[in-house]
């Protein structure tokens, strides 16, 4: 597996609070998009996989942290990375850079995977082969 995964992004106006700087819950759906494009470069499509088998990752936690501003029509890259993984979690680590290089945020996401009833579901036993794919991305 990749150990990290770059997605590209051109900042949208839509994107932008009235200063013209991107509003901070922005970053919280770019790391949404990171995750998905992470699994699926490391051949895990979250529909297929999670979605169609009934199960769902849930947000438990998000940290964000800002260093530099990003404006409309900048463009960025996020860095996603697989942090931890256990048989019931997952926590993905993201840095989003500018065009320059430098790190204008890092956060982390922590997620829970259940099922339709909101129930914790070990991936290990209903998706062995997905855990399998997962848990080989830790021991590179």
């Amino acid at each position: 597996m990749k150990k990290v995964v770059t997605t590209d992004f051109e900042v949208r106006w839509g994107e932008c609070d009235p200063a013209g700087i991107v509003y901070h819950p922005v970053y919280i759906d770019w790391f949404s998009v990171a995750r998905m494009h992470f699994l699926k470069e490391n051949g895990i499509s979250y529909m297929e996989s999670f979605h169609d088998n009934g199960i769902v990752l849930v947000v438990l936690g998000v940290q964000s942290r800002y260093f530099k501003t990003l404006r409309a029509e900048d463009q960025v890259k996020v860095e996603a990375r697989m942090e931890k993984l256990t048989r019931t979690r997952i926590e993905m680590a993201y840095r989003v850079v500018n065009a320059a290089g430098e790190l204008c945020t890092e956060g982390k996401t922590e997620h829970a995977y259940v099922d339709e009833r909101n129930r914790a579901v070990n991936v290990a036993k209903k998706l062995p082969e997905v855990w399998n794919l997962m848990q080989s991305r830790l021991q590179d």
